[in-house]
């Protein structure tokens, strides 16, 4: 099994902007680096999710270590500790504190973490909403349907069972293929994998959920 890439530390933006409260020159990120006044949230800068969180660009990250970096920095600006701070500082607590909860959703989500860097990298993030039915498995799906309406119960759970199994091995894939995508040798090309992927797991997932829910009725 593959290990998870520890979170790195990102250097400091290299831009400089003037806190509004002490005027002295500092990098935009949360505190001002000479009076610790909290700073706005620099919308100009286009930060990424994985910039607020100042760790690299990696989709095996360590979801223990990112849950605890929220927690620390969710404390640090959590609109409470600035009710009674001067103005402007409790909006911009505000604005840090949001900005931090959507990072954090997305990236401690495997599949949303995944659709982020195909959607940053190639787009059409829509077209995972598309995928078409894995020429694989396309005959036996279809079989499967008629075997429902039949009543027929084995070869149903064998069907069932198989899916089952590809969706284990589809995590595999995704951990060799998010390692090829960290390497950042070709990343396009490794997010276009991802996104056949993705869409394959899609699709896996929709004929599991279309069989259970049938076996049911």
């Amino acid at each position: 099994m593959l290990q998870k890439v520890v979170v790195v530390v990102l250097h400091s933006p290299s831009k400089t902007i003037k806190c509004w409260s002490c005027t002295q020159q500092t990098t935009p990120l949360l505190f001002c680096e000479i009076c610790q006044s909290i700073l706005d949230y620099p919308v100009d800068l286009s930060l990424s999710y994985f910039d607020i969180f100042k760790i690299s660009e990696h989709l095996l990250i360590d979801e223990n270590e990112l849950r605890n970096k929220f927690y620390h920095l969710s404390k640090q600006v959590h609109p409470d500790r600035f009710a009674t701070a001067v103005h402007p500082a409790p909006l911009y607590a505000l604005r840090w504190s949001t900005a931090l909860n959507r990072a954090y959703q997305t990236l401690k989500n495997q599949e949303e973490r995944t659709h982020l860097v195909i959607e940053n990298y190639i787009g059409h993030s829509d077209a995972l909403a598309k995928a078409a039915i894995p020429t694989d498995l396309a005959e036996s799906y279809f079989e499967i349907q008629d075997l429902l309406s039949e009543g027929q119960v084995e070869p149903i759970l064998n069907f069932k069972k198989e899916l089952e199994n590809l969706l284990i091995e589809s995590q595999k894939t995704w951990h060799k293929l998010a390692a090829e995508f960290d390497s950042g040798f070709n990343k396009i090309k490794a997010a276009e994998d991802l996104r056949n992927h993705a869409n394959r797991e899609k699709y896996l997932r929709s004929m599991l959920l279309d069989i259970e829910r049938k076996m049911k009725s």
